[in-house]
Formats: C-alpha cells, sequence, structure tokens
C-alpha cells in the first residue's frame, strides 16, 4: 500500500471502484550516441550553466514506443512521474478526456479538468481518464515541444467497455496537513536565485571568501541562493513546530527552474492571497517571482533546492530547520 501522508502515491483504496485499471507512467529522457549508448558527457559545464542535462531519447517507464490496448469508454487512473534530469514535460491528452485528481501526491479538493498539463523535474501527478477514441483509433498522451509533438503513450482501442461514459469523478479524502496560518505574521524568507548562462551573477561566496564568476566556473559552481554558490551552513530560516512559513522566490536567472521542498508540502499564493493546491515542487519561470506558504510542522532539517540535479549541483541548494 502506498503512503498517504508525504508519499508520492496516494492509498490505493481511495480510488472510485469504477477505474478499470491504473497504471504508473515514468517519463523520462536520455543522451544517447549514434550507437544507441549513454553519452559520456555527464558533468558538461555548458549543460549545467544552460537548461540541465536534455536527452534525445524520450521513454516512458524505460520504453520508446510505450503502448497498451484499451477499450472505448474504459476508465483509467495514470499516475505520471516526471523522471527526467532537466526536460519540461508540456502533456496534452487525445481522444482522452479526463480530470487532475491530485499533484504530488496531495488530493485536490475538486477535480480539475485535464487539459494541457505541465510537469517539471519531480513532479507528479494522478489523473482519472475516459477514453473517448473510436474504434481503429489510438488514445495518445503527448508532450509538446516548440512546434514539435511527441507521443509518449499510446492506447489503441480493442472493443468497447461500456455504451456510455462514467459521470465525473468524485474529489479523493485530502490528506491531514494542518491548514495555513495567517501570512501576515507568517514567518518569511527571500531566496534570490542568479547566475547560469546569459545570467548577471559577477561573482559569489564559495568556501567563505567571495569569488569571481570565471573562478566559479571552474569550480564547477555556476549558480546562487542569496550570493552562495554552496550549501550554507547556517539554515535559511529556523521554524517552530506549527509555525506559517512564507517564502518569496525571486528567479532572476534566464532559466526555469523546479523548486523542490523536502518534508513539507505547500501552496502557491497569488498576489491576491489566493492559496493553490498542495505541492512539494513547483516550477518557477525565467525572471518570475513566486510566493509559497506551508505549515512547518515537520520537525528536522530540510533542504530546499532545484529539482534538476546540474543545478542543484552548480549552487542551488539551501536548507532550513524546524525545531
Amino acid at each position: 500500500m502506498a503512503k498517504s501522508g508525504y508519499g508520492a502515491l496516494i492509498v490505493e483504496e481511495r480510488i472510485a471502484p469504477e477505474v478499470d485499471w491504473d497504471e504508473v507512467l515514468l517519463l523520462d529522457d536520455w543522451r544517447l550516441t549514434n550507437d544507441a549508448t549513454l553519452h559520456d558527457s555527464f558533468g558538461a559545464l555548458h549543460d549545467w550553466a544552460h537548461a540541465g542535462r536534455m536527452g534525445n531519447w524520450i521513454t516512458v517507464n524505460g520504453d520508446g514506443a510505450w503502448r497498451r490496448a484499451s477499450l472505448r469508454h474504459e476508465r483509467l487512473r495514470l499516475r505520471l512521474v516526471n523522471a527526467a534530469n532537466a526536460r519540461i514535460f508540456a502533456l496534452e491528452l487525445q481522444h482522452m478526456q479526463g480530470w487532475v485528481v491530485a499533484l504530488d501526491g496531495q488530493p485536490l479538493p475538486a477535480p480539475k479538468t485535464a487539459g494541457s498539463l505541465v510537469l517539471s523535474p519531480g513532479e507528479r501527478a494522478d489523473l482519472i481518464v475516459d477514453v473517448v477514441a473510436g474504434e481503429g483509433e489510438e488514445a495518445l498522451l503527448v508532450t509538446r515541444d516548440r512546434e514539435d509533438t511527441h507521443t509518449l503513450a499510446a492506447f489503441p482501442i480493442q472493443g468497447t467497455a461500456r455504451k456510455i461514459r462514467l459521470p465525473a469523478p468524485a474529489p479523493l479524502p485530502p490528506n491531514p496537513v494542518p491548514p495555513l496560518g495567517d501570512l501576515g505574521t507568517a514567518r518569511h524568507a527571500t531566496l534570490h536565485m542568479e547566475g547560469g548562462a546569459m545570467g548577471r551573477m559577477r561573482q559569489a561566496m564559495l568556501g567563505g571568501r567571495m569569488v569571481g564568476v570565471r573562478d566559479l566556473a571552474e569550480q564547477g559552481k555556476v549558480w546562487a541562493f542569496n550570493g552562495l554558490a554552496e550549501m550554507p551552513e547556517e539554515p535559511l530560516l529556523t521554524a517552530n513546530v506549527g509555525e506559517t512559513v512564507h517564502l518569496t522566490m525571486v528567479n532572476a536567472t534566464a532559466w526555469p527552474h523546479a523548486m523542490h521542498l523536502h518534508g513539507h508540502h505547500f501552496r502557491a499564493v497569488a498576489s491576491d492571497g489566493t492559496a493553490g493546491p498542495l505541492r512539494d515542487t513547483l516550477l518557477v519561470d525565467r525572471e518570475e517571482t513566486a510566493d509559497v506558504a506551508f505549515v512547518a510542522d515537520n520537525p528536522g532539517d530540510w533542504l530546499l533546492h532545484c529539482h534538476m540535479p546540474e543545478h542543484s549541483v552548480a549552487g542551488m541548494k539551501t536548507w532550513f530547520r524546524v525545531a
């Protein structure tokens, strides 16, 4: 049984009995050579300073042409996981209609129509979908990259499950995560992201001294949080158990970053104060500022970092303490 708290998946018993079958789909990409072996360019500074290590072969569950036979009006649960280093998947359903019922292991208050869906590295989404393709057609999960569309998963139709579609699913019961307190009195910290190619970072702290950008690059450090290009000795903040925390993340770089919080789930907070669904990873776009808030209910020392591993290793990581 999957964990129901801070786990990546949701308890099986919560899914309505009318779901015909479910599938975990691990989305990934691989950088291969012409002879289909892994390219040995790990650690390339160009990747680290740009979008991260991007692959040239996209797979689902390790298969470059994943497919599973389905039935018209069949209802599926698709549990999507972006397992890629750096690729951001812009997903769409074709000949399927459905709903997002959970993000990052946390049920939504109400199912949200699954139109387009963006998953950055480390993000997860649970979908309930109805197959509406006709006999002889295929239902598809695709990703869009600029002008190109790439099929990730195909569901060829081989019969009919039922004459008419099922009604829309009910929301899943929420997990026991405490509600946010007053943001006006919340403990606040700002995380300023800088560096990378086409960035404006000229220097940053490394090893206790200020280092110029060229010397930083020679040591594999091309990003910084709050002027520091390594894990700090002191936490970004220290919160008491049960205290509400408000983080402002300023992306002053030319690249998007999938910011991942350990030990907790947060809510993105809009400019009007509206709080979004529970997440543990948020894609912060280039030149974007994002606010998130969470209740510090899990004691310990916890990472906050970019989920693109090349960015994290090259300086984009910090930590906070819940005492």
